[in-house]
């Protein structure tokens, strides 16, 4: 459970937390990336994401996450009159967006999470655990890439309660399975309306060949986001290496760690390319729904820890039109109750059409 990215600016947020990362690096002048591959031409890509703390040996606080999505191609390939370019239009206001010396993608995501304290057994779970908590949301993201920057701006909508239908999905599911029923979903946080925004940035401090085919990246994040999902900044950093590299940078969010298997910016691939990731990350929280409880309704909650650390690793698998991302996600313990620190897996599979 943990994760997602507090109304400072967002961008000042962002430059601060990356300037600090290149002064802890000792360097002051970055080396400049070689001139960028375009990816092959295709009309989107779709993506199933499951995370599960169950790939991990364990089933408690957050449970499963699973989501749909479709990435675009640079949206000026859609044409005049095309819903992909009235969208980026609408929100060109937004810095980077459609900007000269930027290449801008969109993004959206409908996706359920559903986060469980530590013993579901228990009818009516202890006030000092995670309340069960229910998420059914949709994500809009905008992405402007450049030759070395990535700037990504969010727009969360959604429920959380009963009506986001996980205490429904989770009984089916254990029943199938043959797992524990769930108990407690009668104590779930009520319903309520949600909607969080978020900015985010990846810079490519150094690019290195290792051969051939093989490279070496190393990216620090950061970012900023408020709502009545999460509100809070973060920052961290990732080295990805490999073979056939993408041009696509991975993002951190508090729940779900680092991914590096994006569809963004990137596109079909010859051949095969491979690539292994490893990254930290660092979360101040200021509200984080599911340990915090509703904003608008009196709920179940429990204090979230202002700062959470996270640490994930894994691997990236291109072929053709497909891409296959495995990872594990390690967080420090979210709230002070909480009896083990959280680990959860992540499985995401893609393929352009």
């Amino acid at each position: 459970m943990r994760r997602d990215t507090v109304a400072r600016s967002p961008s000042l947020c962002a430059g601060l937390a990356l300037a600090s990362a290149c002064g802890l690096l000792g360097c002051t002048t970055p080396r400049p990336a070689g001139p960028r591959s375009e990816p092959a031409e295709h009309d989107g890509a779709l993506t199933l994401t499951i995370e599960n703390d169950s790939f991990t040996g364990s089933d408690n606080n957050y449970t499963n996450g699973i989501g749909l999505g479709w990435s675009t191609d640079e949206v000026g390939t859609y044409g005049e009159g095309s819903f992909v370019g009235g969208w980026a239009d609408f929100w060109s206001f937004l810095p980077f967006v459609l900007d000269e010396g930027y290449r801008t993608y969109a993004s959206w995501t409908i996706g359920q999470e559903m986060h469980t304290p530590n013993d579901i057994t228990i009818p009516d779970p202890p006030l000092t655990d995670q309340p069960y908590a229910g998420v059914l949301y949709l994500d809009n993201v905008l992405t402007a890439r450049g030759n070395q920057w990535e700037h990504r701006w969010s727009l969360r909508l959604g429920v959380v309660g009963p009506a986001s239908q996980a205490d429904d999905t989770q009984t089916w599911f254990h029943d199938v399975v043959g797992a524990d029923e769930p108990m407690g979903w009668d104590h779930q946080l009520p319903n309520e309306p949600l909607l969080n925004v978020g900015y985010d940035a990846s810079y490519l401090l150094v690019e290195r060949d290792l051969g051939s085919s093989a490279k070496f990246r190393l990216v620090p994040v950061g970012g900023a986001a408020v709502g009545n999902y999460f509100t809070g900044a973060g920052v961290g950093l990732y080295s990805e290496v490999g073979w056939n590299l993408v041009d696509a940078y991975g993002i951190s969010s508090l729940r779900g760690g680092f991914d590096t298997a994006t569809t963004v910016g990137a596109g079909p691939v010859e051949d095969w390319a491979l690539s292994f990731f490893a990254g930290v990350g660092g979360f101040g929280v200021a509200h984080y729904l599911p340990l915090d409880g509703t904003v608008f309704h009196d709920s179940r909650s429990v204090d979230s820890k202002p700062l959470v650390g996270s640490a994930t690793a894994g691997v990236t698998l291109r072929h053709g039109r497909f891409v296959l991302g495995l990872a594990t996600t390690y967080s420090t313990k979210a709230f002070e109750t909480q009896k083990k620190d959280a680990e959860y897996g992540t499985l995401s599979l893609s393929w352009y059409f």
